[in-house]
């Protein structure tokens, strides 16, 4: 689980109301829309540490929701104090459960991997009470103390046995495979490349016997 920000297609800024340089936190933030060109409005070369906002830095107003991910790979990465301070963040997969708008032949399209940018899950796994897609199009960097695994209880006596829930190896492979036909002219070979063929084929096959009259 982990907080899967929303990209809306206008974006809300803040801007100074009453700033006060000594107490940051008891200053006081106007919302207003970042395509007016806020940026322009607030005084130069002011950054602010409450916010750890560097000059020339805006202030964005993001959306999120804690929902189930699959993380996909660790990232270290030393770009803000190189060579002294590595920030781990890990590329996730966030997870998006079917809504009544989604007809059912639009869940099946998902099912059969038709979709480029949607990876099907089915409910009853550990997090997953219903039918989810996967989107592609979301992929999202995620620090890591902001994740929060499900973990399945080897020993309930021995918190430490606890382990995260994740998916069996051809599972991963096939999800991974799916990602890489998003991606322009990039290609999969052996493992990947084989159980993704073999689970598009799979369930293409059996979910076309159903749907045929």
């Amino acid at each position: 689980m982990g907080p899967v920000c929303y990209k809306d297609d206008e974006i809300l800024t803040l801007i100074e109301d009453k700033y006060d340089p000594i107490h940051e936190e008891a200053s006081t933030w106007k919302i207003g829309r970042f395509k007016h060109g806020i940026r322009d409005t607030r005084l130069p070369h002011r950054p602010y540490k409450v916010f750890q906002l560097e000059t020339d830095d805006d202030l964005l107003v993001l959306k999120c929701k804690i929902r189930p991910v699959l993380v996909i790979r660790e990232i270290e990465s030393d770009w803000r104090v190189p060579e002294k301070y590595f920030h781990d963040t890990w590329l996730c997969l966030p997870l998006f459960s079917y809504k009544n708008r989604h007809s059912q032949r639009y869940v099946l399209s998902d099912q059969m991997l038709q979709v480029p940018h949607r990876f099907y899950f089915p409910p009853g796994n550990p997090g997953l009470n219903e039918e989810c897609a996967g989107l592609i199009n979301e992929l999202q960097c995620i620090p890591e103390t902001n994740l929060y695994p499900r973990k399945c209880f080897c020993d309930i006596r021995d918190p430490k046995m606890d382990r995260p829930v994740q998916l069996c190896d051809k599972a991963f492979q096939a999800v991974v495979g799916h990602i890489a036909q998003f991606l322009p002219e990039v290609t999969i070979s052996d493992e990947s490349l084989e159980w993704y063929e073999f689970f598009r084929d799979l369930v293409s096959e059996e979910i076309s016997k159903v749907l045929s009259p």
